[in-house]
């Protein structure tokens, strides 16, 4: 499987082709105007966003995909990549034995 450097350096329709190939759907959030689909892709996390389509009503067109780091830099001073997620995150599982 690529790295994350590698992936980010593949053109849209290849970096879309291996998210459907080998993307494990994790999550979906809502970012007006998009949808924001969360996959895991070997080591990585990928980001698709997509939009309503002007064509086909009902669906959606996928606009952009972006990898994801895996901690934030200290420097940057943003948010974690993964904050806008844990609002679904449901740690109360029932435990099985």
């Amino acid at each position: 499987m690529l790295s994350q450097c590698e992936y980010n350096l593949l053109p849209l329709p290849t970096r879309a082709e291996l998210l459907w190939q080998h993307g494990q759907h994790l999550m979906d959030r809502q970012s007006p105007p998009f949808t924001v689909s969360l996959y895991l892709i070997g080591d990585f996390f990928v980001e698709a966003y997509f939009s309503e389509s002007n064509y086909y009503k009902g669906n959606h067109e996928l606009l952009h995909l972006f990898a994801l780091r895996m901690k934030a830099s200290r420097k940057s001073g943003h948010s974690h990549p993964f904050e806008p997620y844990l609002d679904q995150i449901d740690l109360n599982l029932p435990i099985q034995v």
